[in-house]
């Protein structure tokens, strides 16, 4: 019931990175010679593909799907610049991004196998969307390609067995809409666990868990985040329970969205109103805060 709806994953991929992606790409596409602009694009080519992302409630992997689509659509548009919609001869598989960049933890076994498989369809569609950009046939089999979803409790599990922090550049997601009332003993022992000594922290919604793993793991990195969340994590006293240590250790919140009703593509919809919240140890230039979807300011 919580499936993501695409424009729900934009809201957070693309003040996340991908925004910042295609001003990229753009402004190398004005570059006026072209000996620099091809270096420039070869080298954001394997920039791409250097990314590495991972979503610690990865569900059915419409995060990851998304994201590896859209790394692929722009580096299909460097292909497309790059050989100038010519017919390519003899340079091997010119695609570099790849689904090995993206990582996920899913508690649920068939989840888990349904993110895969649906990374592998993506893969394989955007294969033949190369081909008809380099004009060649590419020999390829999406069952080859290893898909990093993990399956267990991303509260219990170390991140770091999943993919080293110093390798990750992003963390995203949609983690469990729980509130405190509707937990089971289970993931109300998680919660307490993982927030032992955290004044308030029994009163938390379950997502917060999320927070506060990631804003452990991303400790000495770079990496930038952002979660949808529950609004009720940034009203009253859990704001003051969940942020007020968070805040403490430096991190700062980098982009927001302010309440928006909840949208998915699920048949059965989730009455829930949510948040985005993106932070970083990492200091921006700017920083914003997006009201009702529309408006963006920078803060």
């Amino acid at each position: 019931m919580h499936y993501t709806s695409i424009e729900n994953i934009h809201k957070v991929i693309d003040p996340l990175f991908l925004d910042g992606l295609k001003a990229e790409l753009e402004a190398i596409r004005k570059i006026p010679v072209e000996r620099t602009r091809k270096q420039k694009l070869e080298a954001f080519q394997q920039k791409l593909s250097d990314l590495t992302f991972l979503d610690p409630a990865c569900g059915s992997g419409n995060f990851l799907t998304e994201t590896y689509l859209s790394l692929r659509r722009l580096e299909n548009q460097v292909l497309a610049l790059l050989h100038h919609d010519q017919i390519v001869f003899d340079v091997g598989n010119p695609i570099k991004v790849s689904i090995g960049q993206f990582y996920g933890i899913e508690i649920n076994d068939f989840a888990v196998t349904v993110a895969k498989t649906a990374l592998w369809i993506a893969e394989s569609q955007m294969m033949k969307e190369t081909e008809d950009v380099v004009h060649m046939s590419l020999d390829f089999l999406p069952l080859k390609s290893y898909a990093n979803i993990v399956e267990g409790n991303a509260l219990r599990l170390d991140w770091e067995s999943v993919v080293p922090k110093h390798k990750l550049n992003y963390i995203m997601g949609n983690p469990p809409f729980v509130g405190g009332m509707m937990m089971s003993k289970e993931q109300k022992a998680d919660i307490v666990t993982l927030l032992d000594g955290v004044k308030g922290g029994g009163e938390l919604d379950y997502v917060a868990g999320w927070y506060k793993k990631a804003v452990e793991y991303m400790q000495g990195t770079l990496i930038d985040a952002a979660f949808v969340s529950t609004n009720s994590i940034c009203q009253g006293q859990q704001a003051v329970s969940l942020w007020n240590p968070i805040f403490a250790s430096a991190i700062k919140i980098t982009f927001a969205y302010r309440t928006f009703i909840w949208d998915s593509e699920a048949k059965i919809k989730a009455h829930v109103h949510c948040i985005i919240v993106g932070f970083s140890y990492v200091k921006k230039l700017a920083y914003f805060l997006t009201i009702q979807n529309k408006e963006k300011r920078k803060i």
